[in-house]
């Protein structure tokens, strides 16, 4: 997972925000979670994977996630969204 200091969590956050936001979808967005840090990275990530913008093998290239990391992380999106439903991002 990347670094909560690392100095790639801003230019990431902010080209994945750009990308949420050519797609016209960034009114969905929760400005409560949308800060750049890393949390507002994972929450791009989940927000972008759901609405089919980046795929998981993207997801792992911007949290610098091993396979197994990555497996399990939108293994727990999945089972988050099981349980509550639509609306979890």
């Amino acid at each position: 997972m990347i670094a909560p200091d690392s100095p790639d969590i801003l230019p990431r956050f902010q080209e994945l925000k750009r990308r949420i936001q050519a797609q016209g979808v960034d009114s969905w967005l929760n400005p409560d979670k949308t800060t750049p840090d890393r949390e507002g990275l994972l929450y791009l990530c989940k927000f972008a994977f759901f609405t089919g913008i980046v795929t998981k093998a993207e997801i792992a290239r911007i949290l610098e996630l091993d396979r197994q990391e990555r497996k399990e992380l939108v293994k727990s999106w999945y089972d988050e969204h099981r349980e509550r439903g639509c609306g979890t991002c």
